[in-house]
């Protein structure tokens, strides 16, 4: 499984946003909120693209934050109760992947693919992209795991 290398420029998503460890699947919870509330975010530059940002994480508590949303060209308007996340410009390891694999894909990243490689983790926020093609009723449709490299 080798990923794509890619440059991303910095860019801003709106959504909503889960903060906690994940024990009991409430990232995949929190997309269920947002796909009511999908209608409500202003200026999305493409609405065919959501995008699961997972960021700010805590090595003591292991708690960490993660938006879903979609990527806009402006916070204005930003509708009551969700936040929006910056994400820096950055070089991503770009992986496809499926929902039941998810867990796996990030773990031959971080584990096997990444100690191979000639890069190492940036930091910063880790990227989820689902594209137009993605069906999340359909458990082998892919999306893209983004991780940043230096």
């Amino acid at each position: 499984m080798e990923p794509k290398i890619v440059r991303r420029p910095a860019f801003t998503v709106v959504g909503v946003k889960y903060h906690g460890k994940n024990e009991n699947d409430e990232i995949k919870e929190l997309w269920n909120d947002f796909g009511p509330r999908m209608g409500e975010v202003k200026q999305v530059i493409n609405p065919d693209v959501c995008f699961g940002v997972c960021g700010n994480m805590d090595e003591q508590t292991q708690e960490f934050d993660y938006v879903a949303g979609y990527q806009v060209e402006s916070t204005t308007n930003m509708p009551e109760g969700m936040t929006s996340f910056e994400v820096p410009e950055a070089t991503y390891a770009a992986f496809s992947t499926t929902l039941p694999d998810i867990g796996q894909t990030f773990d031959y990243a971080f584990h096997t693919w990444l100690p191979q490689s000639r890069y190492q983790a940036a930091g910063g926020p880790e990227l989820e992209v689902y594209g137009e093609e993605f069906d999340p009723r359909d458990p082998a449709s892919l999306f893209d795991i983004l991780i940043p490299i230096k």
